[in-house]
């Protein structure tokens, strides 16, 4: 069988090896690409990701001039809360709280089980080890997996011996009006699974006061592999060409095995109806926030991207009927880190 699929009237070659698992990083051996991790022991290259993900934290915080000290921190889809954790004892920060409702191992992009303690310790034991220093030159060699471009400068920490034990509550973005806190810092990490993005700016509001800071590390589901490895496809940005019904017929005829899952995922477990990071801006300026900085971080994967983004070129009034506020850049970009203020 020919491995072609009509988009919008024209034939597109589906080619999964050439334009997906060669942009996937690798997964556990015995393990299919699209399946969740497994449960086993922390390698080297999550730890260095959990690093890295710290060490950019601390120095935007750092370059856009805001002091951490005697702040509250609320990390927004924490996942393991290791993060949050390293963040609250290496600086002087008041308190920090985290929520996620799902714990290891229950979605399909959650960690896999794991001690977290032990994890904590190790990576803890490590940042004392440097001197207290975060250098990314110590951990790099932790980061070829990485699709990753914003290499942070060098980071004076201070152990904070005054803390408190973090707090995690068990659930998302639409409900942390629960919380009934008002927070200096926001820090989220998945936006990009939450639907409705009205509510989750309302929700944010919540928690928030004038001169709270709303820091999002945001994949847009407009890049190569927006929708993650679970249900991105075998055509270079086939997820922004083919319309609802062309991605279920592309499923239907390419992956029907995992049909019911590849679905559920591309339309419940990820962001719908889509938003733009336009669409993300505005809805921000439009709640009383200012744009503190916005970077896209381009990955190791820039130079293959561009090599394929002539499928673009070619079929951009498709792009631009469905997407009026998309641009090329996102479709090009890795990961974004955007930066707001509450002003009012």
């Amino acid at each position: 069988m020919k491995k072609t699929i009509k988009i919008n009237n024209k034939n597109f070659k589906v080619d999964i090896k050439e334009n997906l698992l060669k942009f996937l990083t690798p997964t556990t051996p015995g393990t299919k690409y699209y399946d969740s991790p497994p449960e086993r022991t922390i390698n080297k290259f999550e730890k260095g990701r959990i690093l890295l993900q710290t060490n950019q934290f601390l120095y935007l915080m750092n370059s856009i001039g805001y002091n951490l000290k005697n702040k509250s921190l609320l990390d927004v889809g924490a996942g393991n809360g290791i993060v949050p954790r390293l963040i609250l004892n290496f600086t002087n920060l008041r308190k920090c709280d985290g929520t996620d409702p799902f714990y290891d191992g229950e979605h399909t992009t959650s960690w896999q089980k794991h001690d977290r303690d032990k994890l904590f310790l190790t990576l803890s034991k490590f940042l004392k080890d440097q001197k207290n220093e975060f250098d990314i030159s110590k951990y790099l060699n932790s980061l070829t997996q990485q699709d990753f471009s914003m290499r942070p400068g060098k980071i004076k920490l201070i152990r904070n011996k005054k803390t408190k034990k973090m707090k995690f509550y068990t659930f998302g973005a639409a409900d942390l009006k629960k919380l009934k806190k008002k927070y200096d810092i926001i820090y989220c990490k998945a936006i990009e699974h939450i639907s409705n993005l009205t509510e989750i700016i309302k929700n944010i509001n919540f928690v928030t006061k004038k001169g709270s800071i709303v820091y999002f590390k945001h994949r847009s589901f407009f890049s190569y592999l927006g929708p993650h490895r679970y249900s991105s496809t075998g055509i270079p940005w086939g997820h922004v060409l083919m319309s609802s019904a062309e991605y279920k017929k592309y499923v239907s005829k390419f992956h029907k095995d995992r049909k019911k899952k590849m679905l559920n995922f591309y339309f419940s477990e990820i962001s719908y109806p889509r938003f733009t990071v336009n669409d993300i801006i505005k809805e921000f300026l439009n709640n009383g926030y200012q744009m503190v900085l916005k970077i896209n971080e381009n990955g190791r994967f820039n130079v293959e991207k561009a090599k394929k983004s002539k499928i673009l070129l070619d079929n951009w009034k498709i792009i631009e009927k469905r997407y009026p506020s998309l641009g090329l850049e996102e479709l090009m970009s890795g990961i974004y880190h955007i930066i707001f203020k509450k002003i009012t």
